[in-house]
């Protein structure tokens, strides 16, 4: 296992069918025991060939960590999903936290953008801003992330020169009830200024909040 690792999951990885993300409430004095013990657990269980990836990402405020695991196909993630203890769980084998783990969620990437004032070989990503956004249904999710990205066009231009800013990944969940924005940065302070000068507009205006961003960093490959 290796801390804040150079290794990165590829967001777009044409393999990659859905996603199973969770976040697991802990405190800042259990946090990286809480990630270890995450990491551990998916290290003793078998892997599966549909696994494509696995990441516990920590959050900079110490109070959760954020799972994001990759599989390339839904039948394979659902068997997962049924074996007790299995790969596809990260909440039995965390210490005691403050409150029990929610449900782990599947996503779906529906739209990805990169910047294009990053260079290529693109930096490695510091900082991943998170947040999440409910929705009526899939139809309500997509028009969501569509009048976002939008609006973001309308008011900034595509050309999508921000500082630092490496890709933003909206997925939205497999019953349409929820959207994921998870981004990639070269650094946290990169990330902040462009949520509260851009995305934090733009969501008030169109009926959102723009307090929902929780921010990652370190994270732990579980291979």
């Amino acid at each position: 296992m290796s801390h804040a690792s150079t290794v990165r999951p590829v967001i777009e990885n044409p393999r990659s069918d859905i996603v199973l993300v969770t976040t697991v409430p802990t405190t800042s004095e259990r946090q990286t025991a809480t990630a270890e013990a995450v990491v551990a657990h998916w290290q003793a269980a078998q892997w599966p060939p549909e696994l494509l990836s696995l990441t516990a990402y920590t959050s900079s405020d110490g109070e959760s960590v954020l799972t994001y695991g990759q599989w390339a196909s839904e039948e394979a993630l659902l068997r997962a999903l049924k074996e007790e203890g299995g790969i596809a769980y990260a909440g039995p084998a965390v210490p005691e936290t403050a409150e029990p783990a929610p449900a782990p969620v599947p996503y779906r990437l529906y739209r990805a953008v990169r910047g294009n004032g990053i260079p290529d070989p693109a930096p490695v990503a510091e900082s991943f801003p998170v947040a999440f956004f409910g929705a009526e249904n899939d139809r309500a999710a997509r028009e969501f992330v569509d009048g976002l990205f939008a609006a973001e066009e309308a008011t900034e231009g595509d050309d999508r020169d921000y500082p630092g800013g490496i890709s933003a990944n909206m997925h939205i969940s497999v019953d349409g009830t929820s959207v994921l924005s998870f981004s990639e940065w070269v650094t946290e302070a990169n990330a902040v200024a462009h949520i509260e000068a851009v995305w934090e507009p733009l969501l008030k205006h169109l009926g959102g909040t723009g307090l929902l961003y929780r921010h990652f960093g370190s994270l732990y490959p579980a291979a």
